[in-house]
């Protein structure tokens, strides 16, 4: 990593820089509730370059020094953007200069922001006279590691409980997703195969029925259940499964519900879940109206 200007994206290609960038979010215990987003974002593409060191369509920038000083981070992972910083401000000009110099112009899927961030985001939005597909607020939910330790997963008789199988349940997962969309599949099968993840399934017919996995930025996503399944608890036993299983491996639990979503909100509240954040999901329309995301990639 090189910097000539103050005003230039480098890209952060040395894994042992990345580590430190994701271990400054650690520093300031106090304001974790704030700085774990970053840390376990960080954390998730640290361990998937490990196992992957050339991944098609991952960047991860930040602006000159700006990780040192800031922790400030850009990824861009295929058509979705994480974006971090130290600055908990909304009035954040490093990040803005940083988002500026990105390339807008097949559309990006802002994900999991934080609402300090999101003036930096819409101020570069604005800037560049991008359309929004939608602008999203979700609450964010925190459990301790240690808490979700004590999690007990009470799977009601004539199911059982296992990890997924990407060939087997992706396409399940996928068709079932009320954010389906094109790419959306070959995003599943990688979750399932390089992140936590869990399924409930029926023990006579091994029909998957519930499901939830781990996303890039640390949180839980795509839980759902079955129509012809709910109503059981079903979406409540895969939760504690997956959280119990992340807890056991050192982390966190993070998950993001739309703010009128009450059943979710109720069933992670029920659980001993606390609401600690406000973070936003934002869609910008392609510059060029006919634009798709490359099928497979």
């Amino acid at each position: 990593m090189h910097s000539k200007n103050n005003t230039e994206l480098l890209e952060i290609t040395d894994i042992n820089k990345l580590k430190e960038l994701r271990d400054s979010y650690r520093r300031n215990t106090s304001s974790w509730s704030q700085h774990c987003v970053g840390y376990y974002c960080l954390d998730n593409y640290i361990r998937w370059k490990e196992r992957e060191p050339t991944i098609k369509h991952l960047k991860i920038y930040t602006l000159n020094d700006c990780y040192r000083s800031e922790g400030l981070y850009i990824i861009v992972d295929r058509y979705q953007l994480f974006v971090g910083s130290l600055r908990q401000e909304e009035q954040n000009e490093n990040l803005v200069k940083a988002l500026q110099l990105l390339d807008w112009s097949g559309g990006l899927k802002v994900s999991s922001i934080l609402e300090c961030h999101r003036h930096s985001v819409l101020e570069v939005v604005n800037t560049k006279q991008l359309k929004l597909e939608y602008d999203s607020l979700t609450l964010m939910y925190f459990m301790t590691s240690e808490k979700a330790k004590t999690l007990v997963i009470d799977c009601p008789k004539g199911y059982y409980v296992k990890p997924l199988t990407a060939k087997d349940d992706a396409p399940i997962v996928d068709n079932h997703w009320p954010n389906r969309h094109q790419g959306s599949l070959f995003l599943i099968n990688r979750l399932i195969e390089w992140n936590v993840n869990m399924g409930v399934y029926v023990e006579n017919t091994d029909e998957l029925v519930a499901w939830c996995l781990r996303l890039q930025g640390g949180f839980l996503g795509a839980l759902q259940v079955k129509d012809s399944h709910k109503r059981l608890g079903l979406g409540s036993v895969v939760t504690r499964a997956i959280s119990l299983a992340l807890a056991e491996s050192g982390s966190d639990v993070m998950a993001l519900v739309n703010e009128e979503n009450r059943p979710s909100r109720g069933m992670f509240e029920k659980l001993g879940f606390s609401v600690i954040a406000r973070c936003y999901w934002l869609r910008t329309f392609p510059i060029q109206s006919h634009y798709q995301w490359p099928s497979g990639e």
